[in-house]
């Protein structure tokens, strides 16, 4: 049985991540959603199978907080020294650290070092901000492919120009448009595209997945009109 693909959905405190897995893995029971921030605490998981096997793993995690002043706390402990970046991670999650003040922002992290990818889930409507770049800068240092994803595009005004751009400049090109709340029909089609550009290993299991899914809502979709052309012959033929 082939190994699930594991991908963690990541980003700031309320950006909607938990959401954005419930629309995925078609359980609005999954996690806890609130208005507040740092509604989910811990890291919770969830699996999609294709024919019975599986085929991708989802990790919900809490949102980053304290980006800026964390990055400031890897930098005393690495010092002068020339760790590339997982080994910076490595040597922030050994430290006490991260088991008192950064406890949340370190279980993000680990998880990050142990899957294949991870969705940046974005709020669309915030404006690009320093603590946002930061977080950029320690998801990127545990080299695993991040796509960031665009979420409440259907707010009346949002920066998704904006957010485009300081993506880009952070070497982010591949970014996915997903709104959780209403999300496009071809938007979870979308999705699994760029995860397989990002994915060459994975591509075809990730796009036989995006297929199999499109199949099932077509499917969806014709028994949502046969219902309803059922109601329409019985009105049609309701005599009084």
């Amino acid at each position: 049985m082939s190994t699930a693909i594991r991908i963690a959905v990541v980003g700031h405190t309320n950006t909607g991540k938990t959401s954005l897995l419930r629309t995925l893995i078609r359980d609005a029971a999954f996690g806890e959603v609130a208005d507040g921030p740092g509604t989910t605490r811990r890291v919770e998981g969830a699996r999609l199978d294709l024919d019975g096997s599986p085929a991708v793993a989802w990790f919900d995690t809490p949102g980053l907080e304290d980006s800026m002043a964390l990055l400031d706390y890897i930098d005393v402990l690495t010092g002068t020294e020339r760790l590339d970046g997982p080994a910076r991670i490595g040597r922030f999650l050994a430290a006490p650290g991260a088991r008192d003040r950064y406890e949340q922002e370190a279980r993000v992290l680990d998880k990050l070092l142990q899957v294949d990818a991870a969705l940046y889930v974005i709020d669309a409507r915030d404006p690009v901000l320093p603590k946002h770049r930061d977080e950029l800068a320690l998801l990127a240092a545990c080299g695993r492919p991040l796509l960031p994803v665009l979420n409440f595009l259907q707010a009346p005004a949002h920066c998704v120009a904006a957010w485009r751009e300081a993506l880009a400049r952070q070497g982010l090109h591949v970014v996915a448009e997903f709104d959780s709340v209403a999300p496009a029909l071809d938007g979870e089609r979308q999705l699994y595209d760029r995860l397989a550009l990002l994915l060459h290993d994975h591509a075809d299991r990730l796009k036989s997945l995006a297929h199999s899914l499109g199949a099932q809502r077509a499917a969806r979709y014709r028994q949502a009109c046969e219902l309803l052309a059922d109601m329409l012959v019985d009105c049609a033929a309701l005599h009084l």
